[in-house]
This record gives C-alpha cells, structure tokens and sequence, in this order.
C-alpha cells in the first residue's frame, strides 16, 4: 500500500510539474506577444523584443526539460533513490562479508 501511495505522490508531482510549465508558456506568450506589439507600434526598424524573448525562451526551454525531458525532477529524483538504495544494499553485504571472514 505505501509503494502505491509513493508511486502516486511521484505521478502527482509530475502533473504538477507539466502543469507549471502549461501555464509559463502562456504567459511567455502573452508577454512576449505584447512586447513584439509594443516594438511594432514604437520602433518598427529595431525589434528589440527578440532580446527578452530569447533570454526567457532560455529559461522556458529549461522548465520543459524539467517537466518532460531528462531533467524531469520526480523521475531524477526516483532514479538517484534506486541508486542510492543499490549502493546501501552492497555496502551492507560487503560488511557482512567481511565480518564473515573475520569469523
């Protein structure tokens, strides 16, 4: 029962994730959009709002690698545990191998 509730809390926190990204992206677009209708309106031989989407659309690029991508925090986080837990498991039977051998 508890590996169910763990499975669902990480599946949880994956939704969430995507999610936040979902909702950035809309926001990056509206603002974006609203800057490249300012820079329309204001100074059409210079498009000056390149730099801000550029520089945000880094950051954007990042959050969806956090959410889809490799970067996935909930399944980084689930595979670092199982490393984790492998390393403890041969260390445990390193040990009791070697008080074995003491023996």
């Amino acid at each position: 029962m508890e590996e169910n509730i763990t499975e669902d809390e990480n599946l949880r926190k994956i939704a969430r994730e995507r999610v936040e990204f979902k909702r950035h992206l809309v926001v990056y677009v509206v603002i974006i959009g609203f800057l490249g209708l300012i820079n329309l309106l204001t100074s059409r031989h210079f498009p000056w709002f390149l730099f801000p989407a550029g520089g945000w659309g880094i950051g954007l690029i990042f959050h969806f690698l956090s959410a889809y991508g490799p970067l996935g925090g909930a399944i980084s986080v689930e595979k670092e545990y199982q490393k984790l837990k492998k390393k403890q498991e041969r260390n445990r039977s390193s040990q009791a191998e070697i008080s074995l051998s003491k023996e």
